[in-house]
């Protein structure tokens, strides 16, 4: 998931703009429902922040006269391998509740979001394993998966816009393609060796960690000022399907 960071703050980025005007019209009941999915989705995005955070750090502690940049950036992902794919299994445990609470707050909304739920040929799934090691030839190398598939707010708005008027002509299941082709969609491939590739993918990642921060932040003031303690704090009884 460390490669999709940048989309993901997009469509988060997308919830928190739909839902401002759309949390002031719920019941009491439904705000705490809406309000544990986002919470959830807000420790969701810490947790990825974290590690991405954690491999950029670490990175840099490697760092000697000794050694370059691949060296480094090799060892600090192999030392974070589980703690990305853990980081990235957070979304997919969360996933089935999210959509519920997404529902909750507006259904056109929830139909966008896709990206974000667990199905059988999934984008979640699909990002959950980034980091592996090719170990069938003589040099062993690092492959780090980058996602086929991204999308945009522009995308986003026009497809909500279309699911607005689906669902009012009474289409049930409306899910409307947000996705396009990424402009990088094949791996990142590291060695030991390879200075300048590992360079520009601790740059790339520099900039999703940024993007990422953004989003967490937007809804990080989203729940600050649309929630209460109550609804924040005491949220055993809020599942959206209960």
């Amino acid at each position: 998931m460390i490669t999709a960071e940048i989309m993901l703050s997009r469509i988060v980025g997308f919830i928190v703009a739909k839902s401002l005007s759309a949390l002031g019209k719920l019941s009491p009941n439904d705000r705490k429902k809406a309000c544990r999915s986002l919470t959830k989705l807000y420790y969701c995005l810490q947790a990825l922040e974290d590690v991405t955070e954690s491999i950029l750090d670490c990175a840099k502690d490697y760092r000697t006269t000794k050694t370059g940049v691949a060296f480094t950036v090799v060892n600090a992902l192999n030392n974070h391998r589980q703690d990305v794919e853990l980081a990235s299994n957070m979304f997919i445990d969360l996933s089935h509740e999210l959509r519920g609470g997404l529902q909750i707050i507006d259904p056109a909304l929830a139909t966008c979001c896709d990206a974000l739920y667990a199905s059988k040929f999934d984008f979640l799934r699909e990002m959950s394993e980034s980091i592996t090691w090719d170990r069938t030839i003589s040099e062993t190398k690092m492959i780090i998966k980058m996602p086929k598939r991204t999308t945009t707010e522009a995308i986003l708005n026009e497809k909500y816009k279309e699911a607005i008027l689906a669902l009012r002509e009474g289409e049930t299941y409306y899910w409307p393609d947000i996705w396009i082709e990424s402009d990088d969609p094949h791996p990142t491939v590291l060695t030991w060796e390879d200075n300048d590739t590992a360079e520009k993918f601790m740059e790339n990642l520099t900039q999703h960690r940024d993007k990422l921060s953004d989003a967490k932040q937007k809804l990080r003031e989203l729940l600050r000022t649309r929630f209460n303690i109550e609804e924040l704090l005491f949220q055993s009884d809020s599942h959206p399907y209960r």
